[in-house]
């Protein structure tokens, strides 16, 4: 079984029959491509999930009619003995679960679904992974290179965007060809067991890198390791990860000191074309969308399309009409002269720093999520407390955050706890003034009260256009 298996993982052939476990359906749907991938392989799926079923409630209804076994609210029900091979949600943190270590222990074959995916892929992968920026930067590349296509002006077909951006492209596999391209978002936990499978991306971007999170690592470093995987680099088996594989273009923004020591490591055996944004040529840009960090991106995005072959011109064009993507900074509704913003997938604080420093004028912040201790927090509040007229604080982390602000001297935003989302929202209705901005950027997780950041943005969003 172990030679079949292998040999399955490799060439993707012969799924028919095959006993798949799915650890982790997830909230944000995580296991949902690679669940349908099987099913549509006739593999006999199992998917578990600690969660219970009201929880995962979009997910299950992504797979029914499957004929998906679903085991949920627990992982004490499988049966590793009937299992030919498992593969984890990213979601799963490995050294932390306990059905991991069983799977371990029963010696039952492990993948991914990046993994399964990268195996398989027949076109070049731009690769784009980073602390923040990634979607954005990935969104506006698929832009650009689709923009390409249609001006005739690239030799790829068709442009293949996923990855954690929020869609998986293994149902997508029969479409693609040798002479598309492929822009993959790829997160830390995505990247965890990339070098399991040797194997790594013709064009790699990574945003920056700064410490985040820690509450799934040891400490910074191990975080900053998994990002560069994207470089490639040896498993722990030892396996030289580079072996076989083709030069590649390295386009690299502001790495942390720390990173920055990890990157030069990884590449300094090797031929790599590494292309520094603070080095490549500038270009004057006309974005729709707001914030300094939003022009970063958007050069990241010009240095990757430079790098795969694409003029200045075509992707100059295609940022100035890009208009961002849901629940990263959008813009939802004007009224009053008051401006709505979405930010919901803020979901640390330092990505609430950088949205506060991207508006214009004075801010109405509503703030808060699930609680956890928070390395940034202390940035944070002096953030907020100087760039924001009114803190509004909602869910497990108001009183943490809301304290944070209270140790900032000479801080002078007013700063309130509100019970809950809709309570936030009219009361920023009732204190903001014309010509402010209403900033919805959590800086926390959504799990204390939503599935995930889309559904807690979508209802912020919903509440913002029903004001009167």
């Amino acid at each position: 079984m172990a030679a079949r298996l292998q040999k399955l993982v490799i060439s993707g052939k012969a799924w028919q029959g095959l006993r798949v476990l799915v650890v982790g359906l997830g909230r944000f749907g995580g296991g949902v491509g690679v669940t349908r991938w099987l099913a549509s392989l006739d593999a006999h799926v199992t998917v578990t999930d600690q969660a219970d079923a009201a929880s995962l409630a979009a997910s299950i209804e992504a797979v029914s009619g499957l004929g998906v076994s679903l085991l949920l609210g627990g992982h004490d029900d499988c049966d590793l003995m009937a299992t030919d091979l498992a593969v984890i949600n990213p979601a799963v943190v490995k050294h932390r679960s306990s059905i991991f270590n069983r799977i371990c222990e029963a010696g039952v074959p492990w993948t991914t679904e990046m993994n399964l995916f990268c195996e398989r892929c027949p076109a070049p992968v731009v690769g784009v992974t980073g602390s923040y920026g990634k979607s954005t930067t990935c969104a506006m590349l698929a832009g650009i290179l689709g923009a390409a296509c249609r001006d005739a002006a690239a030799p790829w077909s068709t442009v293949h965007l996923g990855g954690n951006i929020g869609r998986s492209l293994l149902g997508d596999l029969d479409a693609i060809r040798d002479d598309d391209i492929v822009v993959l978002e790829m997160s830390n936990a995505q990247l965890e067991d990339l070098p399991r499978i040797g194997w790594r991306p013709r064009w790699a971007a990574i945003t920056n890198l700064h410490p985040h999170h820690l509450d799934r690592y040891a400490g910074a470093a191990s975080y900053f390791e998994a990002k560069l995987n994207v470089l490639g680099g040896v498993d722990p088996l030892g396996l030289d990860t580079k072996a076989g594989v083709s030069d590649q273009t390295v386009i690299v923004g502001d790495l942390c000191a720390e990173a920055d020591v990890l990157f030069r490591r990884r590449i300094c055996d090797r031929t790599t074309d590494v292309r520094h944004l603070l080095s490549e040529a500038s270009a004057t840009m006309e974005l729709s969308i707001p914030g300094a960090h939003n022009v970063d991106n958007a050069r990241c995005a010009l240095a990757v399309a430079r790098a795969v072959g694409v003029f200045d011109d075509v992707s100059l064009g295609a940022l100035r009409l890009f208009s961002g993507l849901p629940h990263r900074l959008q813009f939802v509704r004007e009224m009053g002269g008051v401006r709505f913003f979405n930010d919901s997938k803020s979901t640390s604080p330092a990505a609430t720093c950088v949205s506060v420093a991207a508006m214009a004028g004075p801010v109405v912040l509503i703030a808060g999520g699930q609680d956890k201790p928070y390395a940034e927090l202390a940035a944070w509040a002096c953030a907020v407390a100087s760039g924001c007229r009114v803190v509004l604080c909602i869910g497990e982390s108001a009183r943490r955050f809301s304290e944070a602000i209270g140790l900032v001297d000479g801080g002078s935003a007013q700063v309130e706890i509100c019970a809950d989302l809709a309570e936030a929202v009219r009361r920023a209705f009732a204190l903001v003034q014309s010509g402010e901005a209403v900033l919805f950027s959590p800086g926390a997780p959504s799990f204390d009260a939503f599935a995930n950041f889309a559904e807690r943005g979508d209802h912020f969003v919903a509440l913002v256009r029903q004001l009167s």
